[in-house]
């Protein structure tokens, strides 16, 4: 479990970005389901920040034991958010826009996404589109190159047609399922897939962009964790607060 410069968790910080969105208006949510690591060891951290989220804002927060690769993680997950979205509809809930459940797949290491990303994905989802992706465009030349040491160059990618995307993803819950299985049952197999959006495609959705943000980058490298302490340190990046939620929007 990464911890920022601020004595904050990453998935504290993002947790708190969605709740931001909330209370921006940008998104209505209902409940929230994290994927942690299978390991007990490993997971018992991240259970207790999103059982102390959930006593400090009285909103339902599930985690889910993922599995040894990121398809299985996101059957595990696609599960609970089921069972979140029945719950939530037993209880009288909306249940979303046309009677669907919107689903918002978000990654924990993006957790300074502004409320205007989610608000762009939420719209989008609510014009009754299935499956929608913040991006930003690509200012780096992309080039492909031979799968071989010494490796060559074999082309180069037009720029203005690429763009790297983000999370939140906004889906159509049953749409994603089904597609999810779809690709469980083709010759690649779920565990080609990089994203959800890459389901939904390949189950023949189109799939929307909205614009994503420069803030809205993925804490990966040492690189990016420097980054983060920096926006943090300025101010140019809100610092944890006791809030939360995410699933429904």
């Amino acid at each position: 479990m990464v911890t920022l410069g601020d004595g904050h968790t990453m998935l504290e910080h993002c947790l708190d970005s969605v709740v931001a969105a909330r209370d921006a208006g940008a998104i209505e949510l209902n409940a929230i389901a994290v994927v942690v690591p299978g390991d007990p060891d490993h997971a018992a951290s991240l259970e207790a920040v999103c059982h102390d989220f959930a006593a400090r804002t009285a909103v339902t927060v599930q985690t889910v034991p993922g599995g040894a690769e990121r398809a299985d993680s996101v059957r595990a997950g696609l599960a609970a958010v089921r069972t979140l979205a029945g719950s939530a509809g037993s209880a009288g809930s909306a249940g979303g826009p046309f009677g669907r459940h919107a689903l918002l797949v978000h990654d924990a290491a993006r957790p300074f996404v502004p409320p205007a990303v989610f608000d762009a994905v939420a719209t989008a989802l609510e014009s009754g589109t299935a499956a929608v992706v913040p991006a930003v465009e690509v200012v780096d030349t992309i080039k492909t190159v031979t799968g071989a040491a010494p490796e060559e160059v074999t082309g180069t990618l037009q720029r203005t047609q690429l763009r790297a995307v983000q999370t939140p993803q906004g889906f159509d819950l049953t749409s994603l399922e089904a597609a999810h299985r779809l690709a469980e049952e083709g010759a690649a197999g779920a565990a080609a897939l990089t994203d959800d959006a890459m389901a939904m495609e390949a189950a023949g959705h189109r799939v929307g962009v909205v614009a994503g943000d420069p803030l809205g980058f993925k804490i990966t490298t040492q690189l990016d964790l420097m980054l983060a302490n920096a926006l943090l340190a300025s101010g140019s990046a809100a610092p944890s607060t006791p809030s939360t939620n995410l699933e429904h929007h």
